[in-house]
């Protein structure tokens, strides 16, 4: 399943107009793994209302155990997605359209006939960040392709700590037609070391082939 899309992480900005939000991160669990990279373009200023663009690419691997059988699949996907963001005061809102890609590499190859699998679709995105008091931030993504009619989408809440970055929980679910997962856990947002801000998540996850298990996640991002 793909992560969730990157949100808004920063507690406080320089006086430059910012333009590039660079954005990457892993994200693992007892049946896959994945790492992910991309990166927002916005040409007047992040923190304006205007045009913005995001790019995106993952890559990592899903196992499935059936019998005495590993199932392996690895799967890649990039993104291509204009878009519009809008600000007013404490609420940031970004939505993106696009066109959107998936390799799917298929292992062990001789129970498949077509052992990779290409495809292109079009893709659809949102992304919330609203911080309603100076104490607690609410964020929410959601994003849908038309590639094996996937989506996937995640709310988090949190609390400021001594403005060192936001500490919640956070929801999280993402499907195609092939498979359910469903996430429940806690997060660290906006932790700052230089000119970095990280976030990190840990909790428990399970999906529709009975499959429980533990996952983590570390993005950070940095912005230009």
């Amino acid at each position: 399943m793909p992560p969730a899309v990157v949100q808004r992480e920063q507690l406080s900005g320089g006086a430059a107009p910012e333009r590039f939000l660079l954005f990457g991160g892993f994200d693992i669990w007892r049946f896959g793994f994945t790492g992910y990279a991309g990166l927002h373009w916005a040409p007047r200023s992040l923190d304006m209302d205007g045009f913005v663009l995001r790019v995106f690419a993952s890559e990592g691997i899903e196992l499935y155990d059936a019998s005495s059988i590993r199932y392996r699949t690895a799967i890649f996907r990039a993104s291509v997605l204009p878009g519009w963001q809008f600000k007013r005061g404490k609420l940031e809102v970004r939505l993106f359209a696009g066109p959107d890609f998936e390799r799917d590499e298929f292992s062990p190859r001789s129970l498949y006939q077509r052992p990779v699998l290409n495809s292109l679709g079009l893709r659809g995105a949102i992304d919330l960040w609203w911080e309603p008091s100076p104490a607690t931030m609410l964020s929410a993504s959601a994003s849908a392709t038309t590639i094996a009619a996937g989506y996937n989408a995640r709310i988090a809440a949190g609390w400021r700590v001594f403005d060192a970055g936001w500490v919640g929980p956070e929801l999280m679910v993402s499907a195609d037609r092939f498979s359910q997962q469903y996430r429940a856990g806690l997060h660290l947002t906006g932790f700052r070391t230089s000119t970095l801000e990280w976030s990190f998540a840990a909790g428990i996850v399970q999906d529709n082939f009975h499959r429980t298990g533990s996952y983590g996640r570390i993005s950070l991002v940095a912005r230009r």
